[in-house]
């Protein structure tokens, strides 16, 4: 397998766990505030996850730099802290379809950072690669399932949406430095720490009146979404670039929308189908550039 493959496989794991995750978070959290705390729940979540890398973390650590440190700690408060507390609290109003569309911006905001980053405009080409994905995702607006949310909870998960954009864009030098795992543990910890403080004061009572399936549930997400996806999103991601990968991203409307019909039963229009091609053809599209 030749190393671009591998790199796009791994980018397509991350992505495709990544689509299926609002789905439970969703269940976990809710509607109208009536499901776990938000906040309460990121703490729980990221909290696990940072004891799965923190073994990691402490044996990589002392060859790290001081500057190299402060740049993973950074990059955790924003991709991790900054995305999921922003990110739960808009879902407490905002359907798992919406954020999914909301999502489905990153690419996006990927190219925009990443012409900013390097003071140049966006090639045509790219942007011909956007506008057929933006098309898909509106087509894609018309799911059988309810995109809805208030205007504080789609900010909320537009700001998310940045973070993490943000994130993709920042990364790459350090992925390169540091390796893909030592990057995923530091940042995982770093991130987690603030996300645990936060949700501490309702945190006792969330975990006392957890039931079976929400633990179930819980470790699902920080397992499969949280620990194996952002190790395969680095490793992908250090291959490919941040435009070339984030334009994966595309697809986590049209993951969710297959997921829905797999798990949840609902039906998939022709309009859906049409979205979804469409989406696939931006991917293509914007790696041939």
């Amino acid at each position: 397998m030749s190393p671009r493959l591998q790199a796009v496989l791994l980018t397509l794991t991350a992505v495709a766990m990544w689509g299926l995750a609002p789905v439970g978070t969703r269940y976990l959290l809710g509607t109208a505030f009536g499901g776990l705390p938000a906040a309460s729940f990121a703490g729980l979540r990221y909290g696990l996850t940072a004891l799965c890398f923190l073994p990691v973390a402490l044996t990589r650590l002392p060859r790290w730099s001081r500057r190299d440190l402060a740049i993973g700690v950074g990059l955790g408060m924003l991709g991790v802290t900054g995305y999921n507390l922003a990110n739960s609290m808009g879902m407490r109003t905002v359907s798992a379809g919406m954020s999914g569309l909301i999502n489905a911006a990153e690419p996006l905001l990927i190219v925009l950072l990443v012409s900013l980053k390097e003071l140049r405009l966006p090639r045509r080409a790219t942007l011909g690669a956007a506008a057929v994905g933006m098309a898909g995702i509106g087509l894609l607006t018309h799911t059988a399932g309810p995109a809805d949310g208030t205007r504080a909870g789609m900010a909320l998960c537009l700001f998310a949406a940045l973070c993490w954009s943000a994130y993709c864009v920042l990364v790459p030098p350090l992925l390169a430095r540091r390796g893909a795992l030592g990057v995923a543990s530091v940042t995982m910890v770093s991130g987690a720490l603030p996300l645990l403080a936060v949700g501490s004061p309702t945190m006792l009572p969330m975990l006392h009146d957890m039931s079976r399936a929400q633990w179930q549930v819980t470790i699902a997400l920080t397992l499969g979404p949280t620990v194996v996806s952002i190790v395969a999103w680095n490793k992908g991601a250090a291959r490919l670039g941040p435009e070339a990968a984030g334009w994966f991203l595309y697809l986590l409307p049209v993951i969710g929308v297959l997921g829905g019909a797999v798990q949840l039963g609902e039906p998939l229009s022709g309009v859906e189908l049409a979205g979804g091609g469409l989406i696939l053809a931006s991917v293509f599209l914007a790696q041939r550039v």
